[in-house]
């Protein structure tokens, strides 16, 4: 194997057999570019006036060199007293001076930096909320969690923290560069030898960088990912004895960001000497150039200080830069995860969409065929079904059947490939989303509650109800007599996801609040699971009131939901299997 070969494979952390997270696809600087830009043109303005900002500072410090040279020559040489006076008070001036510049640069930089992050985050958490339930359904929650955070960061980090930065090296260094020409222009252009060589070294190494951020990233939200996972079904851990194995795991994601960061460490114990030994050589040409510029009246002994100076000043962009790139392929590895997330599209309104106004609840689904992306099969195969208002059918069938499709379909978190979803006799998809939606509630299988108490946990589904439309709610539900029993009553806080109440009780204060909603669709998925015949019938007593005016679909395997419902639909493999049995009461 080659030297170099083996150097590269030495950088590379540990693969992983079994990832919990795939990688994001790949972006060139360029698509990152094209991508965000946008974001900030909002603020180009601003943008102008900092980039004045970062022009001023470095014409500031070529200013003060240039007295250092006048300092050097017509003051330390001859030994004069009278310029010192003159040179002290222009350099106290150009102090307070660049003290403003930098200050007002410093908080503008920091003011753009932090606007531009909050309206990404922001825009992002309201895409993540849009998304279909199938998007989230194939993503870790603590992968989420971690692209939301650390993963945003590394976009301002690069749209901002970054291109700021190679802006400010570009002028730094044509500045600089401008001031050593005009100097002493044959020890410039030997200077400028070794700027190519820092170049090289900057993008030999950048490639290493890029593989192991994207590895870093990676990683950091796979353990996001075991992290979330297993404190939340902390009690199932403990109850299977499975606490070795959730630490194992927890040790195995912490052991790949610790061979990541090492390999990192290794990267920049090669990368930072070799920059300091380019930097190193560049100057001791300079030297020695120096001696003869000085030897043959070329330049005056203040003239070669200051052209030192300066160039210590023009090296420091060039290696900004020759550090920059790799930073950018870094930051990059989390741009990669926050735009793969972006690219997920929510359900959109067509440009003709309406507003679904007075909505009856007249729901059908007609010759309906749905493919999920990826699947072997069809979740739905031309399947009919209608809920008339007033009416509760059932929609029973074996897991995997297509139920919960027919539900992402009459919210629009999911649109048929074949068929038509109608609402009051018209497509669904001629509605606007969010309309459309506000006309649909749904009691989920697995009851969601907010650790807060119970009055704002019903009222949930209608900021701003009263405490009276609230308790009546709660009654509708036959949820009134254990709230009431309830230590603080309504004002009773229910814990995380409502752990303080049964099951029964948290289904109840979900129909609660879906009631409260009032919409001509409820859905209910699955209400009566985990509860024994009596608790379930006491769960489902209030349906047969809530069903006037409104269609109810029930979602259910229980025999003691099926006997609640008006008529039952049976599916196998998205198919309606057996004719509609209906209940004659």
């Amino acid at each position: 194997m080659p030297a170099w070969s083996r150097v590269s494979a030495s950088l590379r952390p540990q693969a992983d057999d079994a990832p919990l997270v795939d990688d994001a696809p790949g972006m060139t600087l360029g698509q990152v570019l094209r991508r965000f830009l946008p974001r900030l043109r909002p603020m180009r303005w601003w943008l102008l006036l900092a980039l004045l900002m970062l022009a001023a500072a470095p014409a500031i410090e070529i200013a003060e060199i240039w007295l250092f040279q006048r300092l050097v020559d017509d003051a330390l040489v001859p030994a004069e007293w009278r310029p010192l006076i003159w040179l002290s008070l222009v350099f106290v001036g150009l102090n307070l001076v660049s003290a403003v510049v930098s200050g007002l640069d410093d908080y503008l930089t920091t003011w753009i930096s932090q606007k531009f992050l909050l309206d990404l985050r922001t825009d992002l958490f309201r895409h993540v909320l849009s998304l279909p339930l199938h998007v989230h359904e194939r993503r870790r929650l603590g992968d989420v969690m971690s692209r939301l955070t650390s993963d945003v960061a590394a976009v301002e980090t690069f749209m901002v923290g970054h291109l700021a930065g190679g802006i400010d090296a570009v002028v730094r260094l044509l500045l600089f560069a401008g001031a050593l020409l005009v100097l002493q222009w044959e020890l410039a252009l030997a200077s400028f030898v070794v700027i190519p060589l820092f170049w090289w070294i900057s993008t030999r190494f950048a490639s290493f960088v890029r593989r192991l951020s994207r590895e870093r990233r990676r990683r950091s939200g796979s353990l996001s990912a075991v992290t979330e996972e297993h404190l939340a079904n902390g009690a199932l851990v403990q109850a299977y004895h499975r606490e070795d194995e959730a630490a194992a795991a927890y040790t195995r994601q912490n052991r790949a960001i610790f061979e990541a960061e090492l390999a990192g460490s290794r990267v920049r114990a090669l990368f930072l000497p070799l920059v300091d030994l380019t930097e190193l050589l560049g100057t001791l040409i300079v030297v020695g150039m120096g001696v003869w510029a000085l030897q043959t009246d070329r330049l005056t002994l203040g003239g070669l200080l200051a052209f030192l100076t300066l160039l210590a000043q023009c090296y420091r962009p060039v290696r900004d830069l020759a550090d920059l790139l790799p930073s950018m392929y870094a930051a990059t590895a989390g741009v990669e995860r926050v735009v793969e997330l972006l690219d997920e599209e929510p359900p959109r309104d067509r440009p003709d969409a309406v507003a679904l106004v007075d909505p009856r609840g007249h729901v059908r689904l007609v010759g309906v065929t749905v493919r999920y992306p990826g699947a072997p099969g069809t979740a739905l195969d031309r399947l009919d079904l209608e809920i008339r208002p007033g009416e509760i059918v059932a929609l029973t069938g074996p897991s995997g059947a297509g139920k919960s499709t027919v539900v992402r379909l009459l919210t629009r978190h999911l649109d048929p490939d074949e068929g038509r979803v109608l609402v009051d006799g018209r497509p669904a998809t001629d509605y606007q989303v969010r309309s459309l939606r506000e006309a649909v509630t749904i009691v989920l299988q697995e009851t969601m509650l907010l650790d807060a108490s119970v009055a704002d946990n019903i009222a949930f589904a209608r900021p701003g109800a009263t405490r009276a439309e609230v308790e009546a709610a709660a009654r509708a539900a036959d949820a009134d007599e254990f709230v009431r029993a309830l230590p603080q009553g309504y004002d009773t806080r229910v814990g995380q996801r409502g752990r303080s109440l049964s099951g029964g009780q948290r289904q109840r204060l979900a129909l609660a609040r879906a009631l409260l909603r009032d919409t001509p669709v409820l859905i209910l998925d699955e209400p009566t699971t985990g509860l024994d015949p009596e608790s379930a019938r006491r769960v489902l007593r209030p349906l047969r009131e809530a069903a006037r005016g409104r269609a109810v679909l029930l979602i259910t395997h229980d025999p003691v939901a099926e006997a609640f419902a008006d008529r039952t639909v049976r599916i196998e493999r998205g198919r309606h299997v057996e004719p509609d049995l209906e209940v004659h009461r």
